[in-house]
């Protein structure tokens, strides 16, 4: 599997709704989240919770890497932005966030290790 074809399947997975497809698939064993509003880093048996909350909110949930870098051949980096309307129509406009999301690659696949989020999209140029 390519990182592009990871972020791909992360999406899906999303979409899907089950948090803990996308965390059995798509996370390391070992990986820890944390960002805008968080109190501290979560990882280990907290990311289920963490994760199950952000797809409740986000239901038609688009990910897409603005730049990606390859450090070698099992590890690397991508700014990814998410976007989602909301669940609910009465809580707002477009739900959007960015991440700095660090991936290895194990057994044939691309996983995530670490991330780092904030709210907002990226702006200025892509590359």
């Amino acid at each position: 599997m390519t990182l592009t074809q990871a972020i791909e399947r992360l999406e899906t997975l999303c979409r899907g709704g089950n948090a803990q497809a996308v965390l059995q698939e798509m996370f390391a064993e070992d990986a820890t989240v944390c960002g805008e509003g968080a109190p501290g880093i979560t990882d280990g048996a907290e990311l289920l919770p963490a994760l199950t909350e952000m797809l409740k909110i986000t239901p038609r949930l688009s990910v897409r890497s603005v730049r990606t870098v390859e450090c070698n051949e099992t590890s690397a980096v991508t700014w990814l932005e998410w976007k989602s309307p909301p669940a609910d129509p009465a809580a707002g406009g477009l739900i959007e966030f960015r991440s700095l999301t660090v991936w290895r690659s194990q057994a044939g696949r691309w996983v995530i290790v670490a991330d780092m989020y904030g709210m907002g999209a990226f702006a200025g140029p892509r590359a």
